[in-house]
């Protein structure tokens, strides 16, 4: 390597400074504020498990995020955290299943309008042929020639059609 290379990649050292008295003090005065407070814990049990992060779920309520991260110790909230998570999982993936609906009916439009040119058409084809698993992505990427005949629409219908079904 020459000397150029390596004055990029020298690091600049950063000095990390530990919390001010300040910030110490309002950590313990909140630890003893909010540690007798059922009802804001209650609160933040039921925003977590309704999917909420923590990050959110402290500013909602007005905590440091250390004072949730200490309740998140307790077996409850951390089982609210669990059911919370699981929740966006489920949420999120719903999200992507509808997108990969609309995705391919955006396919099929493109495939299936006679406006559209040919070559876009066969290319929303092979894109539906390559991600429903009829065609390796590998083999189609390595053919050298595009064989269309006549029965092509009817048996991508008839593909589409099953794939609905």
């Amino acid at each position: 390597m020459d000397d150029s290379a390596n004055e990029a990649v020298q690091l600049v050292p950063q000095i990390v400074v530990g919390p001010t008295e300040k910030e110490v003090v309002s950590l313990l005065v909140d630890q003893s504020r909010f540690e007798s407070e059922p009802e804001l814990r209650a609160t933040a049990a039921r925003l977590l498990e309704a999917g909420y992060t923590m990050r959110v779920v402290s500013r909602k309520l007005g905590l440091k995020a250390v004072t949730l991260f200490r309740w998140s110790q307790d077996p409850e909230l951390a089982e609210a955290i669990a059911r919370g998570r699981e929740y966006r999982k489920q949420v999120l993936g719903q999200g992507l299943e509808s997108a990969a609906e609309d995705a391919l009916t955006t396919l099929q439009d493109l495939a299936n309008d006679p406006a559209v040119a040919p070559k876009d058409r066969i290319t929303a084809s092979q894109t539906i042929l390559d991600r429903c698993g009829l065609v390796s992505s590998v083999e189609s990427a390595q053919a050298t020639g595009i064989s269309v005949d006549i029965d092509f629409d009817e048996r991508l219908a008839r593909i589409v059609a099953a794939s609905k079904s």
